[in-house]
């Protein structure tokens, strides 16, 4: 999907830094090494975005300084609901990719993880930091639910919020929202009866691990027995949280035990509830297949914070940081889009390809498509090379297993002393003790 085919937000009228243009550095920003504004003008002034300008005079032109205000405003201007919407629009695009995505029930992985954010400006009244039973934290955190796509790996709807709110109130926010025919598979976390109702009266399906305590009331028994598959039917206790916009219909399903065993792993026995009431079609085998999926979402996790650095937030508001966390999930598509397109190239799964070597590559065309000077069929011929060369960015295959590290680390960790009072305060206590000095 090209940044053309995005609306301009209502109300907004023609600047040097327009509303496609701001937001597309913004993308850009974390697909690069380093996410910091002055890349951003740098790219700018050489003619990185001049392509996307509309007719007359270009980007690279209007900017008489190397200052870096007019963009970080440009950010500020951006209204938070516009750039939800082209989110969602880049999420349809990307998944038109997948060949497979409506041939059967489309598998979406549930899962949560935190953000930690300065508290500049506004950013600790909507994201309060983590109290501890002695002190405040310093960073403040933000609690975030996401849903990937088990084939693709695109991060298909996203939620971000306070810590003090659940995951299971933001995965009941996002699947009211998507509304879409999708069967989603989350932990013992998601396996509450709020999740299944939310997943159901959203139009799809859902299977979700229990604890065994959860088990025993769902099926009436104190003792479980070995293997069961059984039809239940999951009401509402006094004890369940009813959320805005969520009935409190009983949802019909199965509940499932067996116990799974995997070579080099230890065996344990899984408690699954699932909606998928036809077991021709689900038996317990295939429901443990899929529920096996679900580590990919770790993996994608550790993707997303690690890979694209988006584990903590240097933001000074709070709608910047939602800002900034709907751009970096945009980045993020954008390089699961190209190893979509470039695995169905070469006969093989997504899964198979290194997300950083695609990710490197994205970055270094990305710099050189929207120039001016590229006619289209350069820009034609350089969109190929890509998706070649990320057709060839397989991982490689361990013949041998991967050895058992001791959890160890070869020198002490460097400690500093303990604040005593308030950072603010022992900044005072630094100052009188230098001017002393």
């Amino acid at each position: 999907m090209a940044l053309a085919d995005l609306q301009a937000p209502v109300g907004a009228y023609e600047r040097l830094w327009a509303p496609l243009i701001t937001l597309w550095y913004l993308i850009w920003q974390w697909l690069q090494p380093k996410h910091t504004l002055e890349a951003v003008v740098t790219d700018a002034r050489r003619g990185g975005a001049d392509g996307l300008c509309a007719k007359g005079k270009p980007l690279s032109q209007g900017i008489q300084s190397t200052a870096t205000t007019a963009f970080s405003d440009a950010r500020q201007r951006l209204p938070l609901a516009w750039v939800r919407q082209c989110f969602g629009q880049l999420v349809t695009a990307l998944l038109a990719l997948d060949p497979g995505r409506d041939q059967d029930l489309p598998v979406e992985l549930l899962d949560g993880s935190t953000k930690r954010l300065r508290p500049h400006g506004d950013v600790a009244q909507h994201f309060p930091a983590h109290r501890t039973r002695r002190k405040q934290a310093y960073w403040c955190v933000a609690r975030v639910v996401v849903s990937f796509c088990a084939a693709t790996g695109i991060a298909t709807a996203a939620r971000i919020a306070s810590i003090h709110v659940s995951e299971q109130a933001l995965a009941v926010a996002l699947m009211l929202k998507a509304a879409r025919r999708v069967l989603y598979i989350g932990d013992r976390n998601f396996g509450v009866w709020r999740v299944v109702r939310a997943a159901v009266q959203g139009g799809g399906q859902a299977l979700v691990r229990l604890t065994q305590v959860r088990a025993r009331r769902l099926l009436g028994r104190k003792h479980l027995p070995a293997f069961l598959d059984g039809s239940v039917i999951w009401s509402a206790s006094p004890h369940d949280q009813i959320d805005p916009g969520l009935n409190q219909e009983a949802v019909a399903g199965r509940l499932i035990i067996i116990h799974a065993q995997r070579r080099g792993y230890r065996p344990q026995t899984l408690y699954l509830f699932t909606t998928l009431i036809e077991v021709a079609a689900y038996p317990p085998k295939r429901l443990l297949e899929l529920y096996g999926w679900r580590w990919q979402v770790e993996l994608n996790f550790r993707t997303v914070k690690s890979t694209m650095q988006m584990d903590r937030s240097e933001a000074k508001s709070a709608e910047m940081v939602r800002k900034e966390f709907y751009a970096g999930l945009m980045a993020y598509n954008l390089v699961r889009g190209l190893m979509t397109a470039a695995a169905a190239e070469a006969g093989c799964r997504p899964v198979e390809l290194s997300f950083s070597k695609v990710q490197g590559l994205l970055a270094m065309v990305l710099t050189e498509l929207f120039m001016a000077w590229m006619s289209q069929p350069a820009r034609h011929r350089r969109l190929l090379w890509l998706l070649a060369e990320a057709a060839a960015a397989k991982l490689p295959r361990r013949r041998k297993p991967r050895p058992n590290e001791p959890r160890a680390q070869y020198y002490d960790p460097q400690v500093f002393p303990t604040i005593k009072g308030s950072r603010a305060e022992a900044r005072q206590a630094l100052t009188k003790s230098l001017s002393k000095s």
